[in-house]
């Protein structure tokens, strides 16, 4: 639905004119000033491509705040245009609205037509103008130039979300195709006021400036499986070592790669073709792109900055929003964790169920797991008392660590166990060609790292991760991406396995990993909005 917004500008007295430099800027001179007019239309426009029948979302109340709202104007070349002065002749190439104007509450839908005046050098008028809102400009010119290279935060649900011009290629056969970020004036859309008159004495034809929220939004669903009765639950087709059909409950999200900053104006590469990017990713009949040339990744937030504890947006705070991310590369995407406890369904109620993997099979419980490595070592590793009487190394001997560094951080090894009267407290032997050989305990401990390590989900504990698709086909530049002005909207659909194990849950993740010994998998549909909802089905 589209929404128009048209924004109020108050008149300017100006005592000085300006005239038009070689390069597009103006040279301040007396006497030759006139006043124009323009009536200026901001549209928030939830409109895209229809070639897929895509669904729409006119977002929240916040969403379409506006707190503040400028207009900046330039020559063709994109030098600044100066439309008024301050108190000490320093001058600007941008006008402040005044909201209160339209007595409204500050939503996008809700301010309507109003004019804007301007003081300008006689035959000089601005080529282009755009408007930027909820952000405040902190000097007095700016190029486009500048204002398309700057990197902003995307504003907040209190203060509003910055907005700026819809960005698309004008796709124009007979020339060379270019960027349409500025919006181009003609002289219609320009009127002259008689001296002395304070308002236009007749209509003039409005400019009309299409805006969008330079964030993006990812929303998640996670009802899971209708067969259990249990909300979040999903059958993941696997078993414990006794037959037990195993689940995986979704307790919350987070992402890793969301990046906390986008472009003030989107960038745009006009000759991008879809056959390229695997989907009709420009549309100038609706003013609107689909596609970006994101920030490079010095700018996203720090990468898994948090623990297993930490994920905790759930059904209740299912939405976040983040930068444009349109980075090539799978270590680069912006991805969707989610958090789920393993478990199994007794008497109606689900209850969690620690894991523990080890050469292909799976086993309740880390004390059991224990049990199986010590009889593996039982024949090579003894202790003594005496130096006479040998006893193989027992369960309660060893205990499992987490790997940290460089290694994979979901896998565990063992070591001695530091516990009274045994492990470490312990003389051991290693029986070799006959013979049993004093071992020193470090000298074990450094053997048994060696032992094939194992994924122990404690208490249960996983995560699943997948990449936030796109718009563009399987394989092509745009599958995968984030944005801005789009709602992702992932459902996760289906689980399949355990997922990547968690030890720690205070332990702060590196990059989401997944083990190759575990085959798992999340199917989720992903909608997108502009607020274009993208929705998908998720396998995990």
């Amino acid at each position: 639905m589209k929404k128009l917004l048209v924004l109020a500008l108050a008149a300017f007295a100006f005592a000085a004119c300006s005239e038009k430099g070689e390069e597009g800027t103006q040279t301040l001179q007396k006497g030759e000033l006139e006043h124009s007019y323009l009536t200026i239309t901001l549209a928030a426009d939830d409109m895209g491509t229809r070639a897929e029948d895509p669904v729409y979302d006119e977002g929240l109340p916040h969403e379409r705040k506006v707190e503040s709202a400028y207009v900046f104007f330039f020559y063709e070349n994109g030098n600044p245009f100066i439309v008024t002065w301050d108190s000490l002749n320093s001058g600007r190439n941008w006008i402040k609205l005044d909201l209160d104007l339209t007595g409204k509450t500050g939503s996008v839908s809700d301010i309507s037509d109003q004019v804007v005046i301007i003081n300008n050098y006689k035959g000089e008028y601005p080529d282009k103008i755009l408007a930027i809102l909820n952000w405040t400009p902190e000097y007095n010119t700016y190029t486009l130039s500048v204002i398309q290279e700057s990197i902003v935060a995307l504003g907040d649900e209190t203060n509003g979300f910055v907005m700026s011009n819809s960005v698309y290629s004008n796709e124009n056969a007979d020339t060379d195709k270019a960027v349409v970020d500025a919006v181009p004036l003609t002289a219609n859309n320009i009127g002259k006021m008689k001296p002395g008159e304070t308002t236009p004495s007749n209509a003039v034809e409005p400019v009309i400036l299409h805006v969008e929220r330079i964030a993006a939004m990812v929303r998640y669903t996670a009802n899971g499986d209708t067969t259990t009765g249990i909300e979040g639950l999903y059958d993941i087709n696997a078993e414990d070592v006794d037959g037990n059909k195993i689940y995986a409950k979704v307790e919350g999200f987070e992402l890793f790669n969301d990046h906390e900053k986008s472009y003030l104006v989107k960038r745009i590469v006009p000759t991008w073709t879809s056959a390229e990017l695997g989907f009709p990713w420009n549309n100038p009949a609706w003013f609107r792109s689909y596609w970006a040339a994101s920030i490079g990744s010095a700018f996203p937030n720090n990468a898994f900055a948090w623990s297993h504890d930490d994920i905790d947006r759930s059904a209740a705070n299912n939405y976040t929003y983040l930068g444009e991310n349109t980075i090539s590369g799978e270590e680069n995407r912006t991805k969707v964790i989610v958090k789920a406890t393993l478990g199994k369904v007794d008497g109606g109620n689900f209850e969690a169920v620690e894991i523990a993997n080890w050469f292909g099979k799976n086993y309740i419980g880390e004390e059991n797991l224990l049990k199986e490595v010590a009889n593996m070592l039982n024949g090579l590793y003894f202790y003594s008392t005496d130096g006479e009487n040998f006893t193989g190394i027992e369960p309660e001997d060893i205990m499992c660590m987490q790997r940290g560094g460089d290694k994979e951080a979901y896998e565990v090894y063992y070591i001695l166990s530091d516990k009274a009267n045994v492990g470490k407290a312990k003389t051991w032997y290693k029986y070799e060609n006959g013979t049993y050989n004093p071992i020193p305990a470090e000298k074990l401990n450094d053997e048994l790292k060696n032992v094939q390590p194992a994924l122990v989900y404690k208490d249960g504990m996983t995560y699943y991760w997948l990449d936030i698709k796109h718009l563009g086909k399987e394989g092509k530049l745009s599958e995968f991406g984030v944005v801005r002005n789009h709602i992702y909207d992932v459902n996760i659909s289906k689980i399949s396995g355990f997922g990547t194990p968690i030890y720690d849950p205070n332990q702060d993740f590196v990059v989401p990993e997944k083990p190759e010994s575990v085959a798992s998998y999340v199917y989720a549909q992903i909608n997108i909005l502009s607020w274009r909802v993208v929705s998908g089905n998720y396998d995990i």
